[in-house]
């Protein structure tokens, strides 16, 4: 009690704080976790077959059959294409992800290049008149050096 009453007010407030964070932290990490554990479990749940699907190790593939098996829920993967197809068992828990057949809807970019974009026509014209201004520009310069050269010998 001794002790208590010999620390500084900042000392009692740092000790607060870390009881305060020793208590916190695991009760923050089990609502997390069950977090996770419920999309999990949802996204086990609502496998069908023909669903094309990414497992935890990185295989692609096709379900072709679900099935419980004890307590587990089994789900059979179809791999490969032709010749090579392979089928896999795996729980569906090595499930890591459902892919949708859909594309992703893209922005239609073809109107904004178009804005910005001349027709040839015009670009030609401009590099018409670029070749003409800089053969403009070189006889001009050549012009001037020779008047100087002119200058000089004289």
């Amino acid at each position: 009690m001794f002790l208590l009453l010999s620390l500084d007010t900042t000392q009692i407030i740092l000790i607060c704080l870390i009881a305060v964070l020793l208590v916190a932290y695991p009760i923050i990490m089990i609502v997390r976790n069950k977090k996770e554990n419920q999309k999990v479990a949802e996204r086990t749940n609502s496998l069908k077959k023909g669903d094309k699907v990414l497992t935890t190790s990185g295989v692609y593939g096709k379900i072709v059959d679900i099935r419980m098996e004890g307590n587990a829920k089994q789900v059979t993967i179809e791999t490969g294409s032709g010749n090579y197809k392979s089928y896999m068992t795996v729980d569906a828990y090595a499930i890591y992800s459902v892919i949708s057949d859909q594309l992703p809807v893209a922005k239609d970019v073809t109107t904004q290049t178009n804005q910005t974009e001349k027709p040839v026509e015009e670009i030609k014209e401009d590099k018409k008149d670029e070749t003409q201004s800089k053969t403009s520009k070189e006889n001009t310069t050549k012009q001037s050096k020779n008047k100087s050269n002119a200058k000089s010998k004289k």
